[in-house]
């Protein structure tokens, strides 16, 4: 269950994000993601999903996966959350 570890350290930094900017919604988040991760968009919206269907603030979200174009040393990186704001 690798990738619900991911989701839950995202949904504490959204949660983080959302606190500081007063955000109203979360739209997308943005993830860069190594060429040889087994992370995947679709696996990652649906547990997202599941977990977040009851916040108002941050089930309506998408993630975004773009494969790196070089190797990393991370497997993931947060570029961007894009939000509503008050």
């Amino acid at each position: 269950m690798h990738e619900m570890s991911i989701i839950q350290n995202l949904i504490v930094l959204l949660k983080n994000v959302c606190e500081k900017e007063k955000a109203k919604r979360v739209i997308s988040i943005e993830l860069k993601v190594n060429n040889y991760s087994c992370l995947d968009e679709e696996n990652l919206n649906f547990m997202y999903s599941c977990l977040l269907a009851e916040d108002p603030v941050l089930k309506d979200a998408r993630i975004k996966v773009k494969r790196s174009e070089t190797m990393q040393e991370r497997e993931y990186i947060v570029e961007n959350v894009e939000i509503e704001v008050e």
